[in-house]
């Protein structure tokens, strides 16, 4: 897959979260995938021309620099979009020919590369990083360093004063820009003040409506993205607000780079050590925490805050706000830290405090102290309070209140066991290998949607805070066995909010069939027989289109009693469980187990259902049986597993797809288990046939196809893992098929050539 992907800079050039996200993204893309990747990005280097492009390449990575410092810049609107820099984008995309961009943010750069590429039917995956859509400061912060709404359908005044628009026009600006460095402090303010009178008197009101056509300008970009991907409820509501519509917004839980993480050597202290990186800026509010610990005896605590000071827009009063603060006792500036030092810093502090008073969106430094396994203290907002659980994991606090933060510092101080018991509640933090393997298969969902980026593809909504249940069944030419399934499910004491029924290319009439005899749920028709995986997916996009928390998946043989949906539902409120399946008899002898979950044995790929052809009367498991997998046949899944882990993997047709999304949450963070005193009866091999070569072609082939992926296996246990399944789909096929042992050894052969070859399935 070639990955055109957009963000405004990029190390080492630039160290913000954002930046570091998208350079360790694009590396594990390539370690993981070996995808072609092309960053397109900005640098500001005076001593080289403008907008010169200078490219290199890091292993896979391909880099291509455009140089804007704003040499050029003559309006406001050039601080958004750039005739120059669309242009060059677009002879990029041109040359490059890319199946998928990415876009990170545009800032320095030019909103119009967005249309250039739905032109071209590039499909546009946006990751809104920080408000900048919204806000030209992209932090919804005013002037005063208060928190805003951001410009109203009028637009911005506050924040765009009349000069900044009026004088932008014409050589006045660079002018300006050049010589005012140059003048005495006095004389360049006195310089700028008579602008902005002059401005005023001349041109009233043009802050307001250029504020008001930069919002016309990017909410004009939304059709042209097919998915936003919002990492923080904050960000989605606040994006909902401003018209991103809902089904074309995936919430995602951003990884990080674990490596230097994991493994640290914490260093003991004698007094409490609390911690700041980031930029000491006026949003960031790292004075909050000075001020909270001024008169705290100093032989109990110290302060080591990492970072630079920065002016904000331009704003360079905050350095004086600190300067008496930062001389405090135990207080210690340690100035800028390169972010492969942020291992070295962690080690040494107790707790990571974060006072932004800005909605933060899911900040990379929280997760990183959590990985390195740092309780957090935190403002109660935003991204802050969604990552931070107050009294699990760290502490929170009234936003912009120094004398709530003194007393959280103060609890830290002298409760005793709060502080290994924070340690302890630290979460497990996604991995950007994980992350890499959903954003793909974002990427690869949209590179097959029809229409690409100029016809919009359905996206996922974001989860309500209520539990919709969805329940989507799977129909192959058995619309009389689908309608059995659908009827256990009209019969729930949950109520089932959405049945969707997928009619996986029977052409046969089935479909109608179902719409006749089943008028109350929702009939998907594929022109092909898609397999179980993809046909599923069809469903529970939908699904999650409709606002469902929990998709229910049921096999059209299979029947589900009605008090079974309450059961799994109830085993799922441990919220490290995302996936749940009942007790599965077979239906032709129900005192007889088919599955109470699966056992994966990562040595050789092999899987066995431990407890299938017991007397279920004799089974004697916890009400919550931990498992590996869970059959597909009858499964319940929160939401969160598939926006975190992805959906099926599609590249399975029949068999192994159940067990691969089970292993796949797992690494996530999400276990499985089997809910003993929930049931169903499942028939099984309807489709195909129990003991059918077509059975044991896919079941090789998906076998195949699991030695060599789960877990991400090295290229010699890759090898080995292959060798033992072929042996043992050989060897089940000596045993004998329904067409005789020289068919289900062809079968084994043919499935483990297919699946090596690359080749498209042998569709039943």
């Amino acid at each position: 897959m070639r990955v055109l992907t957009i963000v405004h800079g990029f190390p080492p050039a630039a160290g913000g979260g954002t930046e570091i996200y998208v350079h360790d993204l694009v590396a594990a893309l390539d370690r993981g995938f070996a995808d072609e990747i092309l960053v397109l990005t900005r640098e500001a280097d005076p001593s080289r021309p403008e907008y010169a492009v200078r490219r290199e390449r890091r292993g896979g990575v391909e880099i291509a620099w455009i140089n804007h410092d704003y040499r050029a810049c003559r309006s406001f609107e050039d601080s958004y979009r750039h005739a120059r820099v669309r242009r060059i984008g677009a002879a990029l995309a041109d040359e490059w020919r890319p199946d998928v961009a990415h876009v990170h943010h545009l800032t320095h750069l030019s909103i119009d590369l967005v249309p250039e590429l739905a032109r071209r039917r590039v499909p546009v995956v946006f990751t809104l990083n920080d408000y900048w859509l919204i806000c030209h400061r992209g932090q919804l912060v005013d002037l005063d360093g208060r928190r805003c709404d951001g410009p109203g359908q009028d637009g911005c005044p506050r924040c765009v004063p009349d000069e900044l628009a009026a004088w932008g026009a014409g050589a006045l600006a660079p002018w300006w820009r050049r010589l005012a460095p140059r003048l005495p402090a006095p004389l360049a303010d006195a310089g700028r003040r008579a602008g902005s009178a002059t401005a005023s008197a001349l041109a009233p009101g043009a802050g307001r409506r250029a504020s008001a056509r930069r919002l016309a300008a990017m909410r004009a970009l939304i059709p042209h993205v097919s998915v936003f991907l919002a990492p923080s409820r904050t960000l989605r509501d606040e994006f909902l607000t401003f018209g991103i519509p809902a089904d074309r917004l995936l919430a995602q839980e951003q990884g990080i780079d674990q490596t230097r993480l994991r493994h640290l050597r914490r260093q003991p202290g004698n007094r409490l050590r609390l911690g700041f990186l980031g930029s000491l800026m006026v949003s960031k509010a790292p004075h909050l925490l000075l001020e909270a610990v001024a008169g705290l005896p100093p032989d109990r605590l110290s302060v080591t805050l990492h970072g630079a000071v920065q002016p904000y827009h331009g704003d360079d009063s905050y350095r004086a706000r600190l300067a008496p603060l930062l001389a405090q006792p135990a207080v210690w500036h340690a100035g800028p830290l390169p972010h492969e030092d942020v291992p070295r810093a962690l080690e040494v502090i107790d707790v990571l405090v974060v006072p932004s008073i800005w909605l933060e969106n899911a900040p990379f430094i929280i997760r990183e102290a959590f990985a390195a396994g740092v309780p957090v203290v935190a403002s109660n907002l935003g991204g802050m309070a969604e990552l931070v659980t107050h009294d699990r994991n760290g502490l929170l606090f009234a936003p912009g209140d120094a004398a709530d933060l003194r007393r959280t510092i103060t609890r830290l101080l002298d409760e005793p066991g709060l502080l290994d018991r924070l340690r302890d509640g630290v979460p497990r933090m996604k991995t950007i290998e994980e992350d890499a393997a959903w954003t793909r298969q974002v990427y690869a969902a949209h590179l097959r949607a029809p229409g690409r980026a100029v016809a919009v593809a359905p996206g996922q909504a974001p989860a309500p805070s209520g539990r919709r249940l969805a329940a989507v069944v799977l129909n192959y030419r058995t619309p009389g066995d689908t309608a059995v399934a659908i009827r256990s499910l009209r019969a729930s004491r949950r109520a089932v909010d959405d049945i969707l029924v997928v009619d996986n290319g029977s052409r046969d009439g089935s479909a109608d069939a179902l719409r006749r005899s089943c008028p109350d749920a929702v009939v998907i028709e594929s022109d092909t027989n898609l397999g179980f995986a993809a046909g599923a997916n069809l469903g529970i996009r939908q699904a999650l289109d409709r606002g469902a928390g929990l998709v229910l998946l049921v096999n059209s043989d299979t029947i589900v009693p009605p008090d079974t949906i309450e059961r799994l539902e109830a085993g799922l409120d441990d919220p490290a469980i995302g996936i749940v399946a009942p007790v599965v008899l077979a239906r032709e002898r129900p005192s007889r187990v088919g599955s109470c979950g699966m056992r994966f044995t990562p040595a050789t790929a092999r899987m066995v259902h431990p407890e299938a052809g017991a007397d279920a009367a004799a089974l004697d498991l916890p009400a919550i049986h931990p498992v590996d997998g869970v059959s597909g046949c009858a499964m319940l899944v929160r939401r969160d597993v598939f926006e975190r882990a992805g959906l099926f993997d599609e590249g399975y047709f029949f068999f192994f797809e159940d067990l691969d999304l089970c292993l796949r949450a797992a690494g996530a963070g999400l276990k499985t288990a089997c809910v003993t005193s929930a049931l169903a009866w499942h028939e099984g091999s309807r489709s195909i046939g129990r003991r059918s070569p077509t059975r044991l072609y896919h079941a090789t082939r998906s076998h195949l196809r699991m030695a060599r992926t789960a877990g991400r296996p090295s290229a010699g246990r890759a090898a080995w893992r292959s060798l033992s399944v072929v042996a043992f789909n050989l060897a089940y096929a000596l045993a004998g098929t329904s067409a005789g042992r020289a068919s289900g050894v062809l079968a084994v052969a043919r499935g483990v050539a297919d699946e090596l070859g690359g080749r498209a399935v042998t569709r039943p």
